[in-house]
């Protein structure tokens, strides 16, 4: 199993609390762990990796343009398509912007979280998101329609 993770550069203390308990339970899989060089959530991610003992790979950003970051993350799903058995763990911040959907270059409307999630879907990984932002549990009307039909998608309330 390979898990990639994607998520806000930018965490509150409760949010980091949250993904923090999430990361303990994702840590329990026997799995190797694929994330950026971004701040916040790649920052956490790397931070906790090695206190479980994860095999971490880190993907670098190979310049300042925008459409470097957005290389970043696709790289690190490429990699991960070609691996067994592989997941993407998100953690957005924020609705799924309009016209963001899976394709071979997707637009995440000024959302990385969201563009990795829909590229993620395109290359067929299977996708588990943990909303930062107030959900109701068992409601998934914030989920863009692609994503609908994703077995194994949860949510995590934040609040």
């Amino acid at each position: 199993m390979h898990i990639a993770f994607t998520g806000s550069r930018r965490l509150n203390e409760a949010q980091e609390l949250d993904i923090q308990k999430n990361l303990e339970s994702i840590a329990s899989y026997k799995a190797d762990w694929h994330v950026g060089d971004a701040p916040g959530l790649d920052a956490l991610v790397r931070g906790v990796a090695g206190y479980y003992s994860k095999q971490l790979t880190v993907y670098k950003v190979e310049g300042t343009e925008k459409w470097h970051f957005a290389a970043r993350s696709k790289r690190m799903v490429d990699a991960a398509a070609t691996l067994d058995n592989p997941w993407l763990y998100a953690f957005p911040n924020k609705f799924c912007p309009d016209g963001c959907k899976p394709c071979k270059s997707p637009s995440g409307k000024g959302s990385g979280t969201w563009l990795t999630i829909a590229y993620a879907k395109y290359r067929g990984l299977q996708i588990c998101i943990f909303p930062q932002f107030s959900t109701q549990p068992e409601d998934k009307s914030w989920l863009p329609e692609w994503l609908k039909d994703e077995p194994e998608n949860k949510q995590l309330n934040l609040f």
